[in-house]
């Protein structure tokens, strides 16, 4: 999957390739690069892994191990 915009509220939430699963966080904001570089820096604290650009693969924590 991919980050994937949500509203004029929350710029992104990403999504696992593995599971499916959406993370908890989501970036605020319209400038989608700026809130994917600030939404990956806090993902990548909380065990997700994959590839550092927004259109993926990435995997949450349980898909990550």
């Amino acid at each position: 999957m991919t980050a994937v915009p949500v509203d004029e509220v929350v710029a992104l939430r990403l999504i696992c390739d593995g599971c499916g699963a959406s993370g908890p966080r989501t970036a605020p904001g319209t400038a989608h690069h700026e809130a994917w570089l600030l939404l990956w820096g806090e993902v990548r604290q909380d065990g997700w892994r994959g590839h550092d650009r927004a259109i993926g693969p990435h995997y949450c924590p349980r898909c990550a191990n």
